[in-house]
Protein backbone atom coordinates (compact mmCIF):
# COMPACT_ATOMS: atom_id res chain seq x y z
CA UNK A 1 0.00 0.00 0.00
CA UNK A 2 1.44 3.44 -0.76
CA UNK A 3 1.55 5.86 1.40
CA UNK A 4 -1.67 7.79 0.58
CA UNK A 5 -1.33 5.06 1.89
CA UNK A 6 -1.58 3.03 3.30
CA UNK A 7 -2.03 4.56 1.21
CA UNK A 8 -0.16 2.34 0.98
CA UNK A 9 1.49 4.19 -2.14
CA UNK A 10 5.42 2.46 -2.32
CA UNK A 11 8.68 4.84 -2.21
CA UNK A 12 11.80 5.13 -4.45
CA UNK A 13 15.02 6.04 -3.37
CA UNK A 14 16.11 8.97 -5.25
CA UNK A 15 19.84 9.34 -6.75
CA UNK A 16 21.78 11.64 -5.11
CA UNK A 17 23.97 13.85 -7.64
CA UNK A 18 27.41 14.32 -5.78
CA UNK A 19 30.07 17.27 -7.13
CA UNK A 20 33.32 17.86 -6.07
CA UNK A 21 36.28 20.84 -6.53
CA UNK A 22 39.07 20.01 -7.67
CA UNK A 23 42.39 21.86 -7.10
CA UNK A 24 45.86 21.90 -8.94
CA UNK A 25 48.29 19.21 -8.18
CA UNK A 26 50.95 21.63 -6.19
CA UNK A 27 54.02 22.71 -7.90
CA UNK A 28 51.89 22.72 -11.16
CA UNK A 29 51.52 26.21 -12.57
CA UNK A 30 54.36 28.31 -13.08
CA UNK A 31 58.21 27.54 -14.14
CA UNK A 32 60.64 28.92 -11.76
CA UNK A 33 63.30 31.49 -13.31
CA UNK A 34 66.61 30.36 -15.77
CA UNK A 35 64.35 26.94 -16.86
CA UNK A 36 63.64 26.63 -20.59
CA UNK A 37 61.48 28.81 -22.42
CA UNK A 38 61.25 32.63 -21.32
CA UNK A 39 62.96 33.60 -18.13
CA UNK A 40 60.02 34.53 -15.33
CA UNK A 41 57.51 33.18 -17.94
CA UNK A 42 54.27 31.74 -16.85
CA UNK A 43 53.48 28.34 -18.03
CA UNK A 44 49.04 28.17 -18.98
CA UNK A 45 47.52 24.61 -17.07
CA UNK A 46 44.33 24.41 -18.00
CA UNK A 47 42.51 21.33 -15.83
CA UNK A 48 38.70 20.62 -16.13
CA UNK A 49 36.69 19.92 -13.02
CA UNK A 50 35.71 16.38 -12.43
CA UNK A 51 32.84 15.58 -13.82
CA UNK A 52 29.67 15.30 -11.03
CA UNK A 53 29.14 11.37 -10.08
CA UNK A 54 25.79 9.76 -9.66
CA UNK A 55 24.68 7.43 -6.25
CA UNK A 56 24.07 4.12 -7.48
CA UNK A 57 24.28 2.64 -3.91
CA UNK A 58 20.78 0.19 -4.26
CA UNK A 59 18.31 0.58 -1.61
CA UNK A 60 18.21 -1.58 1.05
CA UNK A 61 17.04 -5.32 -0.41
CA UNK A 62 13.62 -6.73 1.09
CA UNK A 63 14.29 -9.35 3.08
CA UNK A 64 13.82 -13.24 2.10
CA UNK A 65 11.95 -14.17 4.97
CA UNK A 66 9.37 -10.77 4.78
CA UNK A 67 6.86 -12.12 2.94
CA UNK A 68 4.97 -9.04 1.66
CA UNK A 69 1.08 -8.87 1.04
CA UNK A 70 0.18 -9.40 -2.08
CA UNK A 71 -3.48 -8.91 -3.55
CA UNK A 72 -3.58 -11.19 -5.89
CA UNK A 73 -7.82 -11.43 -5.97
CA UNK A 74 -8.08 -8.01 -6.20
CA UNK A 75 -11.54 -6.48 -3.94
CA UNK A 76 -14.15 -4.37 -5.67
CA UNK A 77 -15.56 -1.83 -3.79
CA UNK A 78 -19.54 -2.15 -3.15
CA UNK A 79 -21.31 -0.17 -6.76
CA UNK A 80 -22.86 2.33 -3.81
CA UNK A 81 -19.58 3.14 -2.05
CA UNK A 82 -17.97 6.57 -4.29
CA UNK A 83 -15.07 4.76 -5.07
CA UNK A 84 -13.36 3.21 -8.81
CA UNK A 85 -13.64 -0.36 -9.37
CA UNK A 86 -9.86 0.42 -9.71
CA UNK A 87 -7.92 2.13 -7.98
CA UNK A 88 -6.75 5.54 -10.00
CA UNK A 89 -2.23 3.90 -8.98
CA UNK A 90 -0.56 2.23 -11.88
CA UNK A 91 0.82 -1.22 -10.24
CA UNK A 92 -2.00 -0.86 -7.22
CA UNK A 93 -5.01 -2.83 -6.10
CA UNK A 94 -7.94 -2.68 -3.98
CA UNK A 95 -7.41 -5.20 -0.68
CA UNK A 96 -9.62 -6.28 1.80
CA UNK A 97 -13.75 -6.96 2.12
CA UNK A 98 -16.91 -4.38 1.92
CA UNK A 99 -16.12 -3.93 5.72
CA UNK A 100 -12.64 -2.57 5.64
CA UNK A 101 -10.66 -2.09 2.68
CA UNK A 102 -6.77 -0.83 1.37
CA UNK A 103 -4.78 -0.47 -1.63
CA UNK A 104 -1.69 -2.22 -1.93
CA UNK A 105 1.41 -2.30 -4.83
CA UNK A 106 0.63 -5.52 -6.58
CA UNK A 107 4.42 -6.63 -5.38
CA UNK A 108 3.94 -5.69 -1.96
CA UNK A 109 4.17 -2.70 -0.03
CA UNK A 110 8.19 -1.62 0.28
CA UNK A 111 8.18 1.50 2.28
CA UNK A 112 11.75 3.07 1.61
CA UNK A 113 12.87 6.75 2.66
CA UNK A 114 10.08 7.65 5.09
CA UNK A 115 10.31 10.70 6.67
CA UNK A 116 12.37 10.84 10.28
CA UNK A 117 9.85 12.27 12.87
CA UNK A 118 11.10 14.91 15.50
CA UNK A 119 9.82 11.90 17.65
CA UNK A 120 12.59 9.48 16.56
CA UNK A 121 9.59 7.38 14.16
CA UNK A 122 9.56 6.99 10.76
CA UNK A 123 6.21 8.20 9.22
CA UNK A 124 3.85 7.08 7.57
CA UNK A 125 -0.13 8.04 6.72
CA UNK A 126 -2.36 4.63 6.16
CA UNK A 127 -5.78 4.80 3.96
CA UNK A 128 -8.66 2.71 4.73
CA UNK A 129 -12.16 2.42 3.20
CA UNK A 130 -15.35 0.77 4.68
CA UNK A 131 -18.98 0.39 3.08
CA UNK A 132 -19.71 1.11 6.96
CA UNK A 133 -17.67 4.54 6.75
CA UNK A 134 -19.91 7.74 5.62
CA UNK A 135 -17.42 11.12 6.04
CA UNK A 136 -20.64 13.12 6.17
CA UNK A 137 -21.40 11.54 9.63
CA UNK A 138 -18.01 10.78 10.88
CA UNK A 139 -15.41 13.19 10.37
CA UNK A 140 -13.12 11.44 12.98
CA UNK A 141 -13.37 7.94 12.15
CA UNK A 142 -13.42 5.59 15.20
CA UNK A 143 -10.43 3.34 13.40
CA UNK A 144 -7.30 2.32 15.34
CA UNK A 145 -3.89 0.98 13.39
CA UNK A 146 -1.43 -0.95 15.66
CA UNK A 147 1.77 -2.81 14.11
CA UNK A 148 4.14 -5.51 14.93
CA UNK A 149 7.80 -6.04 13.89
CA UNK A 150 7.89 -9.84 12.96
CA UNK A 151 11.64 -10.11 12.11
CA UNK A 152 12.21 -8.73 15.42
CA UNK A 153 10.96 -6.79 18.62
CA UNK A 154 8.85 -3.77 17.71
CA UNK A 155 5.01 -2.45 18.49
CA UNK A 156 3.54 0.77 17.17
CA UNK A 157 -0.09 1.94 17.91
CA UNK A 158 -1.73 4.93 16.42
CA UNK A 159 -3.09 7.47 18.20
CA UNK A 160 -7.32 7.13 17.74
CA UNK A 161 -9.30 9.05 16.50
CA UNK A 162 -8.47 8.75 12.63
CA UNK A 163 -8.91 12.01 10.39
CA UNK A 164 -10.46 11.75 7.05
CA UNK A 165 -9.10 12.51 3.05
CA UNK A 166 -11.24 12.96 -0.29
CA UNK A 167 -9.86 12.02 -3.51
CA UNK A 168 -10.79 10.67 -6.57
CA UNK A 169 -10.22 7.32 -5.06
CA UNK A 170 -13.19 7.94 -2.77
CA UNK A 171 -14.14 9.18 0.56
CA UNK A 172 -11.28 7.40 3.15
CA UNK A 173 -9.97 6.96 6.78
CA UNK A 174 -6.66 8.33 7.06
CA UNK A 175 -4.38 7.47 9.84
CA UNK A 176 -0.74 8.51 10.59
CA UNK A 177 1.52 5.84 11.99
CA UNK A 178 5.07 6.39 13.76
CA UNK A 179 6.97 3.34 13.14
CA UNK A 180 10.10 2.88 15.60
CA UNK A 181 12.79 0.25 12.89
CA UNK A 182 13.11 -0.64 9.51
CA UNK A 183 12.60 -3.98 8.78
CA UNK A 184 9.40 -6.53 8.84
CA UNK A 185 6.25 -5.03 9.67
CA UNK A 186 2.50 -6.24 9.76
CA UNK A 187 0.41 -3.37 10.16
CA UNK A 188 -3.52 -4.05 11.34
CA UNK A 189 -6.71 -1.54 11.03
CA UNK A 190 -9.91 -2.28 13.10
CA UNK A 191 -12.89 -0.60 12.55
CA UNK A 192 -16.44 -1.18 14.16
CA UNK A 193 -15.17 -4.74 14.58
CA UNK A 194 -13.74 -5.61 11.09
CA UNK A 195 -10.04 -6.33 10.67
CA UNK A 196 -7.62 -5.95 8.10
CA UNK A 197 -3.91 -6.71 7.85
CA UNK A 198 -1.03 -6.66 5.75
CA UNK A 199 2.74 -7.21 5.24
CA UNK A 200 5.01 -4.24 4.42
CA UNK A 201 9.02 -3.90 4.66
CA UNK A 202 10.38 -0.61 5.59
CA UNK A 203 13.48 0.31 4.45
Amino acid sequence: MRPIRAFAVPVLAAATLVGCAGSPAAGVGSAPAGSAGTPGATLATASAPPSPSVDMTPAPPVSSTCQLTQPTHPFIPPAAYPAPARPPDPGTEWFGTARLWTILTRDGEVWDGLPLGADGLLSQKTFWWSADFDVHTEQKPAITVTGKRLDGPGLLAAPAPGTNAQAEFGSAMLQGIGIPSSGCWRITATYRGASLSYIVWVG
